[in-house]
Order: structure tokens, then sequence, then C-alpha cells
């Protein structure tokens, strides 16, 4: 298993796909700020001397770094879809198979390589957003909030759903075995959780109070403007505290994370490699 950590490790390293990835982690940030100033830039400039311009705040900015939907979002899932997929196209998996590789090993091994490379670069596309976003725009701070809890919570929940979504691209990678089909079915996953997510934000939560739980995007928005858990629902509370909503979103993902590793495994133990 190591060994075999170790090789696809070094072939995501020399791929000049995660160089590409790279690249645009550190040019997005830059480019979305630089607008953001810029659009500030042209408010203040056609307003009065005496007339308070529209300014944005670094929150809004930062509070998108993690939307599966929203930039990078769908890029690295996308990424780590098509660097499995290359282990299909060369030959590499049906050699590991028959030098007598476990397939079980095999599946993990990738999925590994995939969560750590989807992790890292959504780690320094948000840092590097946050930096810049902190030198050109204010941080509204709410006094009554506990911030380093809910920064805290906000990286941990984030990145915990770029974890999930590479069990997905993983999954879909290796039972479709085609770069085009991982890559469509990985980006209608994320769009679609997010999607539900925001329709039902919109509308009432009682006829769907219990099911709306069972969508890994939606229990990540514990800081929106309704902050409503299972547990409250359960409890018949008004609302719940976000470190509840906070654990609700985190056995979320993880619970569906696992499920989706199954049953690419289930799948993949079981297929002919051709």
């Amino acid at each position: 298993m190591i060994r075999l950590l170790k090789a696809d490790i070094y072939r995501v390293l020399k791929n000049r796909l995660t160089l590409v990835a790279l690249i645009l982690c550190l040019a997005f940030p830059l480019l979305i700020v630089l607008l953001y100033a810029g659009m500030q830039g042209l408010i203040q400039f056609g307003l009065e001397a005496d007339e308070e311009g529209l300014l944005f705040n670094a929150n809004s900015i930062i509070g998108s770094v993690y939307s599966l939907t929203n930039n990078l979002g769908l890029v690295i899932p996308a990424f780590a879809g098509i660097l499995v997929c290359s282990d299909y196209t060369n030959g590499t998996l049906r050699n590991k198979v028959i030098a007598g590789n476990r397939r079980t090993e095999i599946y993990l091994s990738h999925l590994i390589v995939s969560i750590l490379f989807s992790v890292v670069l959504i780690s320094i596309y948000a840092g590097s957003t946050a930096g810049l976003a902190l030198i050109f725009f204010p941080f509204a701070k709410d006094p009554s909030a506990n911030i380093f809890r809910d920064i805290l919570y906000f990286v941990a929940n984030g990145t915990m759903s770029f974890i999930f979504m590479a069990t997905v691209s993983t999954l879909f990678a290796m039972i479709l075995r085609n770069i085009a089909p991982t890559i469509i079915f990985t980006i209608v996953v994320a769009v679609m959780l997010m999607t539900i997510g925001s329709i039902v934000m919109l509308i009432d939560y009682e006829p769907y109070k219990y099911a709306v739980f069972l969508i890994p995007g939606f229990t990540s928005n514990f800081l929106n403007l309704r902050p409503i858990s299972l547990v409250a629902l359960l409890s018949d509370s008004v609302q719940s505290s976000p470190d509840i909503m906070f654990l609700e979103g985190m056995f979320s993902y993880l619970l569906f994370g696992v499920l989706h590793t199954v049953l690419g495994l289930i799948v993949f133990v079981k297929r002919d490699i051709k």
C-alpha cells in the first residue's frame, strides 16, 4: 500500500495538470480581488465628495472560497478525477493488477492521493484569497460572534466538502474509466448539491425538515441566515448552536464520503480490467 501510494503521489506531482491547477490556485485569487478592488474604485469615482460609497468587505470574498460551484470549486474535483483516469488511459492500472497489487489497495491509494491533491490546492487557494482580500478590504467583525470558532468551523467544514468531492470524483473515475463522463458527473453532483441546498434555504422547511439533512452541501451552511440543524428540528427548537450544526455538517460529509468509497470498492473489485 505504501509503495503504491508513493508511486501515485510521484505520478501526480510530475503531471502537468498539477502545475496548471497550482497556477490557477494562485492566479484566481489575484484576479478576483483586483476585480473587486476595481469595482470599488469605479463606485467611489462616480460619487460626489460628500457621498459614502458602497464598500465591499473581505467577508464576502473569503466566504466564497469553499463553494463547490464557484471559481475553483468545480475545477479541483474535476482535475482530481482526471488524474485518476490517467491510470486507465496509460495502462498503469492494468500493470498494477498484473503485478499482484490488491484492488482495494489500488482504489484506496487513488482516493488518498485525490484527497491530498484537493486539500492542498483548496488550502492554497483559500489562503491566497483570504490574504489578498484582507489587504484590499476591511473585515466586518460581529462583536457578538466568536471569530476564532467561526473561522475554525468555516475552514474545517469547507475543507471537508472538498474531501467529500474527492470521494465522488474517485468513484466516477474508477467506475466510468473515462475522463469526459467523470468530469461531467462530478460537476453535476456538485451543482446538484448546491442547487438543492440553495432552494431549500428559500422555502419552508417543514415538509422536508428531515430529508434536507441528507444533503452534504446543505449541512455545511451552518453560518447562514437560518441556523437550523437536525437536532434542533428533532427537539422542536427554533435553532441550534453553531457547534451542533458544525458537527452535523462534518458527520454528513464523512457518512456520504464513506458510502461513496464502499460503493466504489465494491464495483472496482468485481470489474474486469482490460
